[in-house]
């Protein structure tokens, strides 16, 4: 049995709604929590956040957030953000102390009508399945349809059990792209030097709308959806549709809008997981500038945080813009985690889950190499692993003859890559995100940790009292979270507030402002960690606030609230007695 529940299957839309409910079924009755509908999509669908708060709903904390599946066909993100889940109900159950000193959300959805049109049909998307450009406007495209009926298969996967699921269609043509591999016919692959008739092309099963009898469209024409929700976020948005789909304005989709909308009204979020599939990495900022542009302490939180880690899952932490740029010199933009990062100044990263890249040798540093020139012999472990590994679910499936009323004769078949290539075989499942769930522990340890306690000062003489304040941070990050957030929000203020005196008359102002406190997070820089440069960042803060007593035996008291900008508000009492 696996350890953690989430981890068996792949799941549609009323599967993952009802696994939530029984997640909440399971956590304490202490513990505060909402099951919140961000947005309802076109198709009548809602896009659920759970918000967990160990300490109560009235108590701000730093914040943790978890999401996945903003790209319809990365299924296996939706696991891994309900094992976590599951995870922190484990925790606090056994009153984990630590998991209580921050607030969580959770979306495990972020895009669910694309997610289950895929599991209904076999239709593929970048992320939500609809299009708001008219047919002229759209030019010549695919339209993807099911014309052959499929065999149906009792193989654990729900979409192989709809007969009317979508494939592909391919047609012979001595300059065709694609042969079928010589030690592997059932494989079809790109065609290399030296390869031997017959040739193909391959394209979507479907009829062509807008067809002149002559141009065929290709296979990925951007036809099928609009928009690719990780490139409509608001900060390094550009309009280059034809690219990257990002849209006619930025948050012009219901799926980005709720996630910007919601998380927004959220300032103690420090953290940011973005799930994603497939190549075993984790991605972080900055997209559009290298390393050496980010602020020091970034700089250094960030690559802290890389080598942990690795540590823990084995996969490596890289710089999208030194990594993870599909084309040279031209950074990915609209993502969300440059959003999180330079909008918000929570710390970000895409984790890529499946590793299969490293599991066909794939090494090659920058990590996006390891995407590119899959030659036969990757291709063929692809094949064998297929085979051996995952019901040859891929590539075991045969080519019928179809007589096309725009192509002539082609032969359709079906080569689902998403159970085995964009996310791992269903057995493997457990095996993925098992390396994931100690990531919370992680997340929870790099919080800022604000703590207030109040003496009375030994200074102190008969009726003239000194309440001495102290205001520290225990944390790894600082209060004010990341030199992002001050650029992107402004410095602010720790503000001390003296509430409730009795038996007392307070002398001077009632608001005090200190500076942000440090965290115990290093800076990479050198030498300048060595032990002999001493304590040049102050974790915390000490202030004397004078009281006058009718005389020195007089008891009094006081209640004292600190308020973070990006925290929340913490309090202590002082009581002289």
């Amino acid at each position: 049995m696996s350890k953690y529940y989430f981890t068996n299957k792949y799941l549609t839309y009323n599967e993952m709604i009802s696994d939530i409910d029984n997640l909440c079924k399971q956590i304490p009755k202490k513990i505060e929590f909402e099951k919140i509908e961000l947005a309802k999509t076109l198709e009548n669908r809602f896009i659920i956040a759970l918000r967990v708060y160990p300490k109560g709903k009235k108590i701000d904390q730093p914040t943790i957030w978890i999401d996945a599946n903003m790209h319809s066909n990365e299924l296996i993100g939706t696991n891994a953000v309900l094992a976590h889940i599951e995870n922190l109900i484990q925790k606090l159950i056994f009153n984990e102390s630590k998991f209580y000193s921050v607030n969580y959300v959770f979306v495990p959805r972020i895009c669910p009508d694309g997610a289950e049109q895929y599991f209904t049909e076999g239709k593929r998307s970048r992320s939500n399945a609809r299009d708001s450009r008219s047919k002229i406007e759209k030019g010549t495209f695919w339209n993807r349809q099911c014309l052959v009926d499929k065999e149906t298969k009792d193989n654990g996967y729900d979409l192989f059990k709809n007969k009317k699921r979508i494939g592909l269609m391919r047609k012979k043509t001595s300059s065709g792209i694609w042969v079928c591999d010589e030690k592997y016919p059932e494989l079809m692959r790109r065609r290399e030097l030296g390869d031997k008739e017959p040739f193909y092309n391959i394209f979507p099963e479907g009829m062509i709308e807008n067809y002149d009898g002559l141009n065929i469209p290709f296979a990925l024409n951007l036809g099928d959806n609009e928009i690719d929700l990780n490139r409509n976020f608001p900060v390094e948005w550009a309009p280059n549709y034809t690219e990257n789909k990002s849209g006619k304005i930025s948050l012009s989709e219901i799926e980005s809008r709720a996630i910007a909308d919601f998380s927004s009204k959220i300032p103690q979020i420090y953290f940011w997981l973005n799930y994603h599939s497939f190549g075993g990495v984790f991605i972080r900022p900055l997209e559009s500038k290298d390393d050496c542009e980010m602020n020091i302490l970034d700089r250094s939180i960030y690559q802290t945080l890389d080598k942990k880690l690795e540590e823990i899952t084995g996969y490596p932490s890289v710089s999208g813009h030194k990594e993870f740029t599909y084309i040279p010199g031209k950074p990915l933009q609209g993502c969300l985690s440059s959003y999180a990062y330079h909008s918000l100044g929570a710390y970000c990263y895409v984790c890529e889950l499946w590793d299969l890249p490293q599991r066909i040798g794939r090494n090659e540093r920058p990590f996006i190499n390891r995407y590119d020139f899959w030659s036969k012999k990757e291709w063929r472990s692809v094949y064998e692993y297929d085979r051996d590994e995952n019901q040859g679910i891929m590539f075991g499936n045969s080519w019928k003859k179809y007589n096309h009323k725009q192509l002539g004769e082609v032969e359709i078949s079906e080569i689902p890559t998403f159970f085995g290539i964009n996310n791992p075989p269903q057995k493997l499942i457990h095996e993925v995100i098992q390396n994931q769930v100690p990531l919370l522990s992680l997340f929870v340890d790099i919080a800022p940790l604000p703590n207030v306690s109040v003496n009375l000062s030994k200074e102190s003489t008969s009726n003239l009292k000194y309440a001495e304040l102290t205001i520290s941070n225990d944390g790894f990050l600082p209060t004010f979270v990341s030199e992002a957030r001050s650029r992107s929000q402004g410095s602010k203020k720790i503000i001390i507030e003296v509430l409730d005196i009795k038996n007392a008359t307070l002398i001077g102002n009632s608001i005090y402002q200190i500076d942000p406190l440090a965290g115990y997070s290093p800076i990479i820089n050198g030498w300048i960690n060595s032990v002999d440069i001493g304590t040049n960042l102050y974790t915390t803060k000490t202030i004397k606030i004078p009281f006058q007593t009718e005389n020195e035996k007089s008891k009094f008291s006081a209640i004292f609230k600190v308020s973070f900008s990006h925290l929340g508000e913490y309090y202590a009492k002082f009581v002289n007695e």
